[in-house]
Formats: C-alpha cells, sequence, structure tokens
C-alpha cells in the first residue's frame, strides 16, 4: 500500500482539513460578511426603552434589578454607568466596554467581528428626578462563549477523523486497480505469461481501463512471440541434431577405413560435433530460464552435498585435489531445483578450473549472511579488466583478450577448450531464477570471486 495509495489517501485527507479551515474561518467572519449584525443590533431598541422604564418607575434599584437578568443571557450583557462613570450593577467591566462608553463616538454602534465583545451600542437614560445614566448593551462573539481554541480544536479533530475514514476507503478504491495491475505484472515477471488484469480492469471506462486494456494486449503480444521463439529454438535444435548425429554416425563409420594419418581429422569433427552438440543444449537451457519459472517444483536442496559432489568429479578428473571447500558443518538448505543449481556451480567451478594458474587451487567457501547464504567461488588466476566485469553474465560474451584460459589444448578432448561465453550466463539466470543475485570482483589478492547468494531455507 505503498506509494500512489499514501498520495491519494494525504491528498484527500490534507484537502478536507484545509477545506476545514476555511469553513472556521469564515464562521468568524460571517457576521461581518452577512447582514447577521442588522438582525442583532434590532433587538437593542428593545433593551434600551426596558431599561428606561424600569429606571423610570423604580429608580436605580428597579434598574440594578433589570440589569441582573442579563446574567442569564449567554451572548448578551448590559451596563449602566452613573455620572462618575460607576457601574451600578458593581463588578468588572470589560476594557473594550468602558473604553467604549466613555469614548467621544457619541451613540454610534461599534462593530468588531473579531473581538469579545462582537457589537457594542450605547444609549443615555433619563430619570424622573433629571439624572442621567448610559446603558450600554454588549453582544458576545459566538466564539467568545464557545471557547475559539477548543472550537476549532473539536472542529479539527472531528473532521480529521472522518476525512481520514472516509478517505480510507475512497484510496483503498481508487489504488486497488492498480494493485491488481501491479499483481499481474509481478505475475508474469515471474514467469506466469498467461496473467491478465481481469474482466473487471477491462470494462472500466476511465484512464485505468484503458491501461489495463493495451497491458492486455502487450501481454498477449509477448506470450505469443516468447511461445515462437521457444517453438523457433525447438525446431533449430531438433534440425541441427538430427544432421550432427548422421555426423557423428559417419565419423564413426568412417574410421574403419581411416588410417592413422585420418585418425587425427576424425577426431578433431568429433570433438567440434559435441562441442555444437553442447552449444545448443546451452542455448536452450537459457531460453528455458528466460521465459519458464516453476517455484511449485522447489525442493529443500542442500548446497553443500551439491557442491561436495561437483569437486569430487573434479578431483577425480584431475586426479589431484584442485579445489578447496570451506562450509559450515551443518547442512545448507536453500529452495531449488537440484539439477539447475548443480549446473549453475558446475559451470562456475569449472570455469574458475580453466582460469587458475598452475599449482594453485579454487577456493570456494560457503558463509551464513542473515537469511542468506553466500557461496563464494575464487580462482587464482590472472582476473578480468574491470571494464569487461558488468558484461560478463551476457550470453556470448567473452573476454578472452584479458582472460587467457590456463592449461588450454586444443588438439585434445578434454576440459579446457575455449567455450562460447553462456556458462557465467547460464549460472547468473539459475541464480536469479531462485530469487537469488550473483556479483563479480577480481580479488585485492589476484583472481577473479563470484558470489551467490540464496535466501535460506529454515
Amino acid at each position: 500500500m505503498r506509494g500512489l495509495y499514501w498520495k491519494i489517501y494525504f491528498s484527500f485527507v490534507l484537502t478536507s482539513v484545509l477545506a476545514t479551515l476555511v469553513t472556521l474561518a469564515y464562521a468568524v467572519f460571517y457576521r461581518q460578511l452577512s447582514n447577521e449584525t442588522n438582525n442583532l443590533i434590532a433587538p437593542t431598541e428593545g433593551y434600551i426603552s426596558s431599561a428606561q422604564l424600569m429606571l423610570q418607575r423604580g429608580g436605580e434599584p428597579l434598574l440594578i434589578e433589570w440589569l441582573i437578568t442579563f446574567e442569564q443571557h449567554p451572548n448578551v450583557n448590559a451596563y449602566v454607568f452613573d455620572q462618575q462613570g460607576s457601574n451600578l450593577a458593581g463588578g468588572k467591566v470589560p476594557a473594550t466596554v468602558s473604553d467604549y462608553a466613555f469614548s467621544a463616538s457619541e451613540f454610534h454602534v461599534k462593530v468588531q467581528p473579531l473581538n469579545r465583545s462582537e457589537i457594542l451600542v450605547k444609549a443615555p437614560l433619563t430619570s424622573q428626578e433629571g439624572v442621567f445614566y448610559l446603558l450600554v448593551v454588549e453582544f458576545l462573539h459566538p466564539f467568545a462563549v464557545l471557547d475559539v481554541k477548543s472550537y476549532i480544536a473539536l472542529g479539527l479533530l472531528v473532521a480529521i477523523i472522518f476525512f481520514a475514514v472516509v478517505g480510507f476507503i475512497l484510496s483503498g478504491y481508487l489504488s486497488r486497480p492498480m494493485r491488481r495491475l501491479q499483481k499481474t505484472v509481478k505475475a508474469i515477471a515471474g514467469g506466469d505469461l498467461s496473467a491478465r488484469s481481469g474482466y473487471r480492469l477491462r470494462r472500466r471506462r476511465d484512464e485505468i481501463g484503458d491501461l489495463s486494456r493495451e497491458f492486455d494486449v502487450m501481454a498477449d503480444r509477448l506470450q505469443t512471440l516468447l511461445a515462437d521463439q521457444k517453438g523457433l529454438l525447438r525446431d533449430i535444435s531438433h534440425e541441427l541434431r538430427s544432421p550432427l548425429a548422421r555426423l557423428q554416425i559417419a565419423t564413426e563409420l568412417a574410421r574403419f577405413d581411416a588410417n592413422d594419418d585420418a585418425v587425427e581429422y576424425l577426431d578433431r569433427i568429433e570433438l567440434e560435433t559435441g562441442r555444437i552438440n553442447d552449444l545448443i543444449a546451452d542455448i536452450l537451457l537459457l531460453a528455458k530460464l528466460e521465459v519458464e519459472r516453476h517455484p511449485e517444483q522447489w525442493q529443500p536442496i542442500d548446497l553443500v552435498e551439491v557442491i561436495e559432489n561437483i569437486v569430487g568429479d573434479a578431483h577425480f578428473e584431475k586426479q589431484a585435489d584442485v579445489i578447496q571447500f570451506i562450509h559450515p558443518k551443518v547442512p545448507c538448505f536453500v529452495m531449488a531445483e537440484a539439477k539447475l543449481l548443480s549446473s549453475a556451480f558446475e559451470n562456475l567451478i569449472r570455469n574458475a578450473l580453466l582460469h587458475t594458474y598452475d599449482h594453485t587451487k579454487v577456493e570456494i567457501t560457503i558463509k551464513e549472511i542473515d537469511s542468506d547464504f553466500s557461496i563464494v567461488v575464487r580462482d587464482n588466476g590472472p582476473g578480468v579488466a574491470e571494464e569487461h566485469i558488468q558484461n560478463l553474465t551476457q550470453p556470448f560474451y567473452r573476454a578472452e583478450h584479458s582472460r587467457e584460459r590456463v592449461g588450454q589444448n586444443m588438439t585434445q578432448k578434454q576440459a579446457g577448450g575455449r567455450g562460447y561465453g553462456l556458462g557465467m550466463a547460464i549460472a547468473h539466470r539459475v541464480i536469479r531464477s531462485f530469487d537469488g543475485h550473483m556479483a563479480i570482483r577480481n580479488h585485492p589478492q589476484g583472481g577473479l570471486e563470484i558470489s551467490c547468494y540464496l535466501n535460506r531455507y529454515f
């Protein structure tokens, strides 16, 4: 759920929170932006008339009782000042009220929508004895009653929770098709060329539907091309192996009538025929690794056992201990196919044997690194020029001008003949097909070092 999902989610939540802030800000300025202030000022005439009536009938005592009733109004306060400027009801008078009461603005209404005292209205009162008083009616801003900080905090909290839930649902709805398409891409990359985006995506009438339809067309084309390629390689293999088999038979028949001088040439024909057969087998294996991957056929394989078998064969062929194998004293299991894994390490080890100097050994080490096994194959040969290392895993790539094989004998049917640049490529693709990776470098003390990393099977 990374990437697009969270971008959509946080964009939606951020937009919603900003919209909430704008709404709250509009509420603050609402009275100034509308005619609401006129509606609030309208009852003021009634307040003034009531105060004047109370003062006429009962004097200051009745007026004070009337003022006390204003304490029941949460949004309206009333203050009456005598000629000495004292508040008849007593108590503390807000600075904004007293400043307005004794200002020289005569009897103009004061509107200040961002202050605690949103509206201030003042009017003179006269008693029966002719004594003058000043009435000030204060309309409090709603936020002053509600506690603006708590109001905004509560509004934001409710908005974030609400839009977080809605955003979670909406983001999932928008990103689900992309996750479905991503799953299909991974399936195709994993070797399942029949994977498609599905009917539900293809029937969409938007950009995602267009993308899924184009993707399925591309996948169909890719599957057809790879199937044709695989069929072509299979047909070529069959067509080449048939004349090669006849050539081998003809070679053996020619030996019966050949003299000693011709035998050498017949041996060479047999050697080259065998090499072509091996080349065809390697090409077919390489093509198979490119298009096929079957994790369901993997089994726990002991790396130590696989490499020991290869080392034993090498020692038998060389009639000497030419490999130093260091490994843990416990089985090292990985999930793989035994035949392919053995083929990969046999290519690497035999390649190292061909390039190591005489009277030196190929060093093979298995180490545990976190959840992986590291299999390191190192020869003691001339190494490879740095500019060629990154291309060693490419099919048919050879850097023989910088890395001559040691002990080559082109006149004998033995390992050590020039290869075709497929061994390293096959090994690389086999390791990669088992969810591993391979690293190649020149060892600081000389020779080429190839490190293969495979996931450990617990």
